[in-house]
């Protein structure tokens, strides 16, 4: 499971497995939504004593946490209360092991089959959580498998489904361990080309010549003497795009490196999951994504040890 992890407020620090362990002699809860508290959507559960490991509790949590929702009331809830209880679940199942969290999530959606209202309210609460600008960490795989149950029940909203169907088109093409799809670029010298998984590491970055963090990643890279020189020798592959160029940008990558694959694509963004700028994607000599997300740093490092494995 892909998780990235942002930033961790201590509000959210509280919300993790050893305090949910813990008895609380104020029977009292709130929701912190940034402007206001709020009494909780409904009482978040707390798991067993006897449990002392933390990964057993985090099981216990992933297993239980939804238990006391009402999945059969066709009402709509507070969708501010549901996005905080969604936040707590999903800084517990982040530890939790992945078959615990994968029968949860199953579980939850099959309750919700019968009641389109509420499976849309927990849609909407999951983006917001794991996969949107504004989550404190991202969760792919758990994010696709939400959204996968979701667009198959029919009585989905027709008219949020365009949204949800292109998210999971780009989460499906570039998962993590996945090959990832194909796309079409164009060179500064105006050559169309395409990229498809190659048998060497690969470091694609999708980025704009005019970023801070691209200019920065660049020169991380061009730095880095035994980087480059694996990069010379043909040994890693890099690949910098720019997602739906403006004109001129031939002009501005001038200066790059000319053993770097360099070009612009107007249709990549529609396809590969951009969330950010940079997006750094790593790709294995087996063709399949490594790591997504990270850093130029991050990225250099993971492939240089890749060369080492092999």
């Amino acid at each position: 499971m892909n998780i990235r992890i942002l930033t961790l407020s201590i509000a959210l620090l509280g919300s993790t497995c050893s305090v949910f362990a813990q008895e609380s002699n104020d029977s009292t809860q709130t929701v912190d939504t940034g402007i206001m508290y709020l009494d909780p959507l409904f009482e978040y559960p707390i798991a067993p004593e006897e449990l002392t490991a933390f990964n057993d509790k985090c099981n216990w949590l992933a297993e239980n946490f939804w238990n006391p929702l009402d999945l059969k009331s066709k009402e709509a809830v507070d969708q501010a209360k549901l996005n905080h209880a969604f936040q707590v679940y999903a800084s517990t199942v982040q530890y939790a092991d992945k078959d615990k969290v994968t029968a949860s999530v199953d579980k939850l959606m099959k309750n919700l089959q019968k009641n389109p209202m509420l499976l849309f309210q927990i849609t909407k609460a999951a983006e917001e959580n794991i996969y949107g600008p504004r989550a404190e960490f991202w969760i792919d795989e758990l994010y696709a498998r939400i959204l996968r149950a979701a667009l198959a029940n029919k009585k989905f909203p027709k008219t949020k489904r365009a949204r949800y169907e292109q998210q999971l088109k780009q989460l499906d093409a570039t998962m993590i361990g996945s090959t990832p799809a194909q796309f079409d670029f164009i060179r500064p010298n105006g050559d169309a080309a395409q990229y498809f998984a190659m048998a060497t590491p690969t470091i694609i970055i999708f980025g704009d010549p005019d970023c801070d963090d691209c200019r920065m990643g660049k020169l991380k890279m061009q730095s880095n003497v035994a980087f480059s020189k694996a990069v010379t020798d043909g040994k890693i592959n890099v690949l910098f795009i720019i997602p739906d160029p403006e004109q001129g940008w031939q002009a501005k990558v001038a200066d790059f490196p000319k053993n770097w694959t360099v070009g612009a694509s107007d249709s990549v963004s529609d396809i590969y999951d951009l969330r950010e700028i940079p997006e750094v994607y790593v790709i294995g000599s087996d063709g399949k994504v490594v790591n997504k997300h990270g850093n130029v740093q991050s990225a250099m490092a993971q492939v240089m040890s890749l060369l080492e494995k092999e």
